[in-house]
């Protein structure tokens, strides 16, 4: 008894003490990233050339063994009138795992650009959406 109590006894008296280290953990600087179920990973990216061709480039992929089929549905917007409006999109899918969307198209000088595209993984009737956004590019 008296070992038992001398082991709580020293337990109880083990100070701890958290880091201080250089990392700000205030709260402008916490960004919580959902886990997703069906989707692994997905981009959208978007290039323009000095010719204005604008070149779009969208992934997905899912887990292996999980996921049935992907699609993309993406837009490219131009910033016009202070709002993003869409000015050409497309949809592709594939009974894979994984599925790579690349377009390309003129478009005007003078105006921002960026791609936003939902990307879907699906298992059997269940989804899961995420949607992904390019950088602006101004040309």
């Amino acid at each position: 008894m008296v070992i038992l109590c001398g082991a709580l006894l020293l337990c109880s008296s083990i100070i701890t003490y958290a880091d201080t280290g250089s990392n700000d953990h205030s709260e402008d600087n916490i960004i919580i990233t959902p886990q997703m179920i069906y989707v692994s990973e997905a981009y959208s990216k978007l290039n323009i050339t000095s010719t204005g061709q604008a070149q779009v480039k969208c992934y997905v992929e899912g887990y292996i063994g999980t996921v049935t089929k992907v699609s993309i549905e993406a837009e490219l917007q131009q910033y016009k009138n202070g709002d993003w409006v869409t000015i050409n999109s497309w949809y592709q899918s594939s009974s894979s795992y994984r599925l790579t969307l690349s377009k390309s198209m003129a478009v005007p000088k003078g105006y921002s650009y960026q791609v936003v595209a939902d990307v879907t993984a699906y298992n059997g009737s269940d989804s899961e959406t995420q949607t992904v956004i390019s950088s602006e590019v101004d040309y």
